[in-house]
């Protein structure tokens, strides 16, 4: 593949109203290409809703913790009691400390019960994530065979970058051998078991502290957008509005994430070369050309 290919992904889709509001709206205006829902959020019920109705591309963003300690979330997964839940079957706010308790058919378990809750709305989701990346092995758990299992199951592509790009990104440069090793193990499970992966993708790698400005993390994205490689590329920019759930130290990555995603900069490739949007995730083929 020697094209470049740019998913833009609005996840926690279903976190609050003024999230659904926003990913509505990106939709609207052509900002985003996809959208991942959080099934066990207040608003998912809308907001898979609202995908079906609109027939938004969608895919299910597994959690296994709550957002606020404030708020817990029931678990989808409503039948028999599970380690990791709180004692009244709420998913914790504590999700590294629920990790280390956890069955692993209790995963499971409820990985495929926010799934099928979506779809029992009428979405279908079309790809899979991980919210706070807790699939993805970095609390010491092998969660990861847990979501490519149901990803084989259901034909789901999952959100793990196959090259080491984004883990330079994240550690600076300074990717330990052990942390490689384990990069690799994953993306060779996930070619053994069928399950489709995006090659690269960009998130914001800077603790909320360590963010200067709107300017400095835009200019962060379009960089990074200027020089990724062939292939498929997932971007994913936080889409939320301000309001009572983007407040304090979540305003200013929330703010900036809206800049970027309505900015007319969004999808222009400053190196000349054509960039093009999926419609969707991995497992759809449509089109559509870039921005001049």
């Amino acid at each position: 593949m020697n094209e470049r290919y740019l998913i833009i992904n609005a996840d926690d889709f279903g976190l609050c109203e003024s999230m659904n509001q926003a990913v509505q709206e990106l939709f609207r205006l052509g900002a985003i290409t996809s959208s991942s829902i959080l099934s066990p959020a207040p608003r998912a019920a809308k907001a898979s809703a609202l995908a079906a109705q609109q027939k938004l591309p969608a895919g299910v963003h597994w959690t296994l913790f709550s957002e606020w300690k404030e708020e817990l979330w029931p678990a989808a997964s409503l039948q028999g009691k599970h380690g990791f839940l709180t004692d009244n079957g709420f998913l914790p706010a504590d999700g590294g400390a629920a990790a280390k308790r956890a069955a692993s058919s209790d995963i499971t378990r409820e990985l495929e019960a926010q799934y099928l809750r979506m779809a029992a709305a009428g979405c279908i989701p079309d790809h899979a994530d991980s919210h706070g990346g807790t699939l993805y092995g970095i609390n010491g758990r092998l969660f990861f065979i847990n979501a490519f299992r149901l990803c084989r199951k259901y034909g789901l592509p999952f959100r793990f970058a196959r090259t080491t790009a984004f883990l330079e990104r994240q550690f600076a440069g300074r990717v330990s051998p052990a942390v490689t090793l384990a990069h690799s193990g994953i993306v060779f499970l996930a070619e053994r078991m069928g399950v489709a992966l995006p090659d690269d993708f960009i998130t914001n790698p800077y603790p909320v502290e360590k963010i200067r400005d709107y300017e400095a993390l835009c200019r962060y994205y379009e960089e990074q957008l200027r020089i990724a490689p062939a292939g498929i590329t997932e971007s994913i920019p936080p889409p939320l509005r301000p309001g009572r759930t983007a407040s304090g130290a979540h305003a200013p990555v929330a703010e900036a994430g809206m800049g970027i995603l309505f900015s007319q900069k969004r999808t222009t490739c400053p190196s000349g070369r054509k960039r093009r949007l999926y419609t969707g995730f991995l497992g759809q083929r449509s089109f559509r050309g870039a921005a001049p």
